[in-house]
């Protein structure tokens, strides 16, 4: 495969990623004003405090100022609960996958740079070439001081 049609498959890949995360933010964001019209129009809450309580249960957090006094209002709460959370959970890992892969991408391009050198030396052969020493050289050295 060429380079050019490499890159192209990447940007195009790119873009239906972000196009599935964009898909992803609109169904969560119609997920939560959707449960806001409901608890609008069953509780008879204000529209911000019906938007507060299902923004409160789809993120498990429930702080329990505001909650469902009907029996369809819980029962609806209890499947929006299971609904909402995953929904939530899968919007995130996708998210922190995108940012897992573009780390990736850094770090192999990073990478890809770097010249691997193939060394024929042994780690042994290094060490002692380092300690080694030639003789005739210490030999010479010792007869010049000598004169």
């Amino acid at each position: 495969m060429k380079k050019e049609e490499l890159i192209k498959l990447e940007e195009e890949e790119h873009k239906a990623f972000h196009r599935r995360i964009i898909y992803i933010v609109i169904f969560i964001l119609l997920f939560l004003f959707g449960g806001a019209t409901f608890y609008y129009l069953v509780e008879k809450l204000r529209y911000i405090d019906a938007l507060y309580l299902s923004a409160a249960t789809m993120t498990t957090v429930g702080y329990g100022d505001i909650a469902p006094k009907t029996d369809i209002g819980k029962l609806f709460t209890i499947f929006y609960v299971f609904a909402g959370v995953g929904i939530a959970l899968y919007g995130l890992s996708v998210i922190a996958s995108h940012f897992v892969e573009v780390r990736e991408e850094f770090w192999l391009e990073k990478i890809g740079r770097f010249r691997i050198r193939h060394h024929t030396q042994t780690f042994w052969e290094k060490f002692k070439n380092i300690l080694s020493y030639d003789k005739q050289t210490l030999i010479g050295e010792s007869k010049i001081k000598k004169k």
